[in-house]
């Protein structure tokens, strides 16, 4: 393989000079005495036509090159022309082609057109090879380098907890247990409480990390295993959290409309609103008002399941901050509010049309009131299990604040996408676990 391949994101440096490419068939026509090639390399979800004469082809191969199917890799050698009749505006009037590797007349059946869910999922691996499917993944990296480009931005450095615990973040009986050799173990549900030890050393922190939810549910907004985008921080109280998580909203979808407009009209998101600040704000109390005029009854201290909570985002339109919640609906390290001892200093963002993207608050400090709480769970947690947790608020605890994002969810609704499923590489889900 050559060296120094162009990538067809790439072709606008090369216009009439000769190129090389490797990639893909996407599309093969082929009229007589020409095949026509749309060539797709992964550098973009635009496809590039290519034009192979056989009177003008250097290689002796034009009859393997038109029994050619979709799905083999080739190389091309050829002269890059502007052609404003051409998908991309270019096409490569091709001198020479390499075939990598042969495909099958069986490729166009393994994900037919009218495929059901089970299908595309069980041939995934051969699904995100289209242009509209890699561009999915394409945004999810997008989104996780503007991320990281905020996070930076901010001073925070990115660490790894594990993934393998004792002690879980939430409790309850969401948990994937494991055989850890002579000893019982979890999946993590977050990496929160590591990130929180973090804070003593590096001060602001956050992680990229697999999260593992053993939820039976069968949304369009749940999987089992999900990346979880989580920061913490020291010295950050909560209103500071709340502006913090704002400013990175508005970051990660300001870039996007800057630098992947070609993205979101792939998926006809060009619409797509930059949230101003400061984002509506709905405490727990008045969202039970304003639910139960709507026709969503739910007594005090219950969870605001996803219908409602979708149908009090649509009220607004745009992103809203959902906060304090009571004490009794969060774990035992949310701290407790000073003015009103009921509910704690917590907030969830939800977006329209999906519901929660983002848990996040204040951590407690407190190390009595967490005790309390723990004890209070069901089943309660034994202290001993978090005997380096409680440490932190022994020697030298701060105010500090965290949140976690699901990045699949996040994506999903950038790009209005029906099924969480569609936003990352391999899905599990209850029913799935391969490929």
């Amino acid at each position: 393989m050559k060296s120094n391949l162009v990538k067809i994101s790439e072709l606008g440096k090369h216009l009439d000079k000769d190129i090389t490419l490797a990639g893909w068939v996407w599309q093969i026509r082929k009229q007589g005495k020409l095949v026509f090639i749309d060539l797709f390399d992964g550098s973009t979800y635009k496809t590039l036509q290519t034009t192979v004469k056989k009177n003008k082809l250097e290689s002796n191969n034009f009859d393997a090159i038109a029994k050619l199917y979709r799905g083999a890799s080739i190389q091309i050698f050829g002269t890059l022309k502007e052609d404003q009749r051409a998908p991309y505006g270019y096409e490569v009037l091709a001198k020479k082609v390499d075939i990598i590797h042969p495909s099958s007349e069986e490729y166009d059946q393994l994900v037919p057109p009218d495929a059901g869910p089970d299908v595309k999922l069980s041939k995934r691996h051969i699904l995100i090879r289209g242009p509209k499917t890699s561009s999915i993944l394409r945004m999810r990296s997008r989104v996780l380098q503007y991320s990281r480009e905020f996070f930076f931005s901010r001073g925070a450095e990115e660490v790894s907890p594990p993934t393998i615990v004792e002690a879980q973040a939430e409790g309850g009986a969401e948990l994937f247990e494991i055989q850890y050799f002579d000893r019982k173990a979890y999946l993590t549900q977050s990496s929160q409480l590591y990130l929180e030890t973090a804070i003593f050393a590096l001060r602001d922190v956050f992680c990229v990390l697999p999260s593992y939810r053993a939820e039976k549910s069968r949304t369009r907004r749940h999987l089992t295993e999900y990346t979880h985008v989580e920061g913490e921080y020291a010295f950050m109280d909560y209103e500071g959290l709340i502006d913090y998580l704002e400013d990175y909203i508005i970051h990660v979808l300001t870039r996007i409309k800057e630098n992947d407009k070609d993205l979101l009209a792939l998926f006809d998101r060009e619409d797509l609103q930059v949230p101003s600040k400061p984002f509506p704000r709905v405490t727990y109390d008045e969202a039970l008002k304003m639910l139960d005029e709507m026709g969503h009854h739910i007594e005090y201290g219950e969870d605001i399941s996803d219908a409602p909570e979708r149908a009090l985002v649509e009220k607004f339109g745009v992103p809203i901050i959902l906060e304090k919640f009571p004490k009794t609906l969060k774990p035992f390290y949310h701290k407790i509010n000073e003015e009103n001892p009921e509910v704690t200093n917590s907030a969830d963002f939800i977006f329209p049309g999906l519901g929660e993207v983002i848990g996040s608050g204040e951590r407690e400090t407190d190390l009595d009131s967490m005790l309390e709480r723990m004890a209070k769970m069901d089943p309660p947690l034994n202290p001993n299990d978090y005997y380096w947790y409680m440490d932190l608020r022994k020697y030298g605890s701060v105010p500090h604040s965290g949140f976690g994002l699901g990045l699949e969810r996040f994506v999903q609704w950038i790009l209005g996408l029906d099924h969480i499923r569609e936003a990352c590489l391999y899905p599990r889900l209850v029913n799935r676990v391969s490929p």
